[in-house]
């Protein structure tokens, strides 16, 4: 099947224009937001300035429960995102939510570990592993030294986003 004729939820990042990206983007915010709070769908798309139609186009990930919108419990939607492997930042495709949770999760650890020194959170990834859309197994960047070598190469870490467009 030609990448042409996919809907766009099913594209791969690869193959997005750099607004399709930048939408998805934020599609997957309000995705994401939806599921931490109990805002309406409605609302949280109109505080991202994107319709509920433009999301479910480049998403899919709500369903209709009592006449509601509600998040699924994980997506299939492709989406480029920043870890730390080998010493450096990698950006790698991941295929569906989880992974990207995972990801998510690992960053919190390393924050975590680079506010406090506390490096438990951040040990449980030494040796997990994840595969990206091209089956690729990547692991995590878990020694502490490197950790902190890596972030101090990032120049504002407060804006540091985990989606990389």
């Amino acid at each position: 099947m030609k990448t042409s004729t996919l809907a766009l939820y099913r594209k791969p990042w690869s193959k997005l224009t750099p607004k399709q990206k930048s939408t998805r983007v934020k599609a997957l915010e309000v995705i994401t937001a939806s599921k931490r709070t109990q805002k309406p769908v409605s609302i949280i798309a109109r505080e991202h300035n994107i319709s509920i139609k433009t999301i479910q186009n480049n998403t899919n990930a709500f369903k209709k429960v009592n006449g509601k919108l509600v998040a699924k419990r994980f997506d299939i939607v492709s989406r480029s995102m920043l870890i730390g492997e080998r010493g450096k930042l990698q950006s790698i495709q991941v295929s569906d939510s989880r992974h990207a949770r995972t990801i998510g999760q690992y960053h919190n650890a390393v924050k975590l570990y680079l506010d406090t020194g506390n490096s438990t959170k951040l040990k449980k990834f030494s040796k997990r592993k994840i595969k990206d859309s091209e089956g690729i197994v990547h692991s995590f960047e878990t020694r502490l030294p490197t950790v902190e070598e890596i972030h101090e190469r990032i120049e504002e870490i407060e804006f540091f986003e985990v989606y990389d467009s």
